[in-house]
C-alpha cells in the first residue's frame, strides 16, 4: 500500500465518520476550509452516531454547522448521501450531486434496487433469497430517506463540462461511472489533488454491480480507470481507507484485479455453463466466509451484480453468451 507518510494540506480536513456497516466501519468525509467557513465532500450516513461524530470534528477544527456552505456528494450510495437531508435542515445551501445519479435518485431508489433483484432472480437466484436481500440492504431500510427528505434538496447537478469552487479553490469535475451510474470524481490540478468517492480506493475494490441488462459498467468502470490514470494526481483522497498516493498506479492495480476476475469466470463456465447465480457462489471473492450461506444478505446483492457486471463485459467482448433455459439465463464460453 502506497499511502504512508502522507502529508495533508492544511485547507483538507478528513473525518472519520463511523457507519453501521460491518465491512467498511466509517466513511471520510472531507471538510474544505478556509478561515471563515467550510464545505464537505461526501455527508456521510442517516445515523445518529455519524452525524454525532461529524458534528464533534467540525466543533473541534473551530467552526460551527452554521459556517457550512456547500456539500458536494461524489455519488447516491447510502454512506454518502442520506445524511444530505439533516445538514440541508441545518442551513448548508447549495447541495451537489452528479447528473446521473440525480436521475436515478429522482426516479426512485428503491425502485433502482428492486429492478437489480428481478435481473438477479432471471439469472439463477432464488426469489426468497431477493426478497430476504431486498429486506437487507442498507438503502432499503433508510427508503424514506430516499424516498422523501433527499427529494426536497434542490440538487445542482454536475457533469464532466462543469468546474466547481469549493472555498476559493477550482476544482475540475470527472465523470466517472461504474460505482455508480454517475459518480463524479474532484480534481484540482495545481495541488495534483484528486477526491475519489469509491471510484478508486486502497487495498479494497470498490464493487461494480450490473443493475440494469441494457448497460454496461465494468466497461465503463474500467474507461473510468483510465481517465485518472492518465491525469497522474500525485495524491487521491478517497471514500473509506487511507489517502492514496499514486492514484494512477492504483488505478492500473484495480484494472489488473478485474482483468483476473474475468479470466477466473471465463474458465469456470469454460467447463460448464452455469447461471449467474451459481457463478457467484463459486467466485472466490476476498472475504473470510467459508461459504455462500454465511454472506451477509447485502453482501450477497454486491457479490451477484458483480459477478453479471463481469459476464456481461465477457459478453461485449464476444467471449461469452446467455442462452435461456427454463426461464432462466445460463453463461457459456466462446
Amino acid at each position: 500500500m502506497e499511502n504512508t507518510s502522507v502529508e495533508i494540506p492544511s485547507w483538507i480536513h478528513r473525518v472519520k465518520v463511523p457507519i453501521p456497516i460491518e465491512s467498511l466501519k466509517y466513511i471520510n468525509v472531507y471538510m474544505i476550509t478556509d478561515n471563515t467557513s467550510f464545505s464537505l465532500i461526501d455527508a456521510g450516513m442517516y445515523n445518529m452516531r455519524s452525524f454525532h461524530e461529524l458534528s464533534k470534528e467540525i466543533k473541534k477544527l473551530g467552526y460551527k454547522i452554521s459556517d457550512m456552505e456547500s456539500v458536494i456528494v461524489t455519488h447516491f450510495h447510502v454512506d454518502h448521501i442520506t445524511l444530505s437531508p439533516v445538514l440541508y435542515s441545518l442551513g448548508a445551501s447549495d447541495f451537489y450531486l452528479g447528473l446521473k445519479d440525480a436521475k436515478v435518485l429522482k426516479k426512485g431508489f428503491d425502485k433502482f434496487i428492486n429492478k437489480a433483484l428481478k435481473i438477479y432472480v432471471n439469472h439463477g437466484m432464488p426469489p426468497g433469497e431477493a426478497n430476504e436481500i431486498s429486506k437487507a440492504h442498507p438503502a432499503m431500510r433508510l427508503v424514506d430517506v430516499y424516498t422523501n427528505d433527499l427529494q426536497e434538496i434542490p440538487w445542482i447537478t454536475l457533469s464532466s463540462d462543469s468546474e466547481i469552487d469549493i472555498q476559493g479553490l477550482k476544482f475540475k469535475v470527472l465523470e466517472v461511472p461504474g460505482h455508480t451510474p454517475g459518480q463524479i470524481n474532484l480534481y484540482n490540478k495545481e495541488e495534483g489533488i484528486i477526491f475519489t468517492g469509491d471510484h478508486i480506493i486502497d487495498p479494497i475494490t470498490p464493487q461494480i454491480t450490473l443493475t440494469d441488462e441494457n448497460t454496461d459498467p465494468l466497461t465503463d468502470y474500467i474507461n473510468s480507470l483510465e481517465k485518472i490514470a492518465s491525469l497522474n494526481a500525485k495524491l487521491a483522497f478517497s471514500g473509506h481507507r487511507e489517502p492514496i498516493l499514486n492514484p494512477s498506479k492504483r488505478a492500473n492495480e484495480i484494472i489488473k484485479h478485474h482483468e483476473e476476475r474475468l479470466n477466473e469466470i471465463l474458465k469456470l463456465i469454460s467447463k460448464t455453463p452455469l447461471t449467474g447465480y451459481e457463478i457467484a457462489k463459486k467466485v472466490k471473492w476476498r472475504a473470510s466466509y467459508n461459504s455462500w450461506e454465511e454472506y451477509p444478505y447485502a453482501e450477497r446483492f454486491f457479490a451477484m451484480g458483480e459477478t453479471l457486471a463481469h459476464l456481461k463485459r465477457l459478453e461485449v467482448l464476444n467471449k461469452a453468451e446467455k442462452v435461456e433455459m427454463k426461464n432462466i439465463y445460463v453463461w457459456k464460453a466462446i
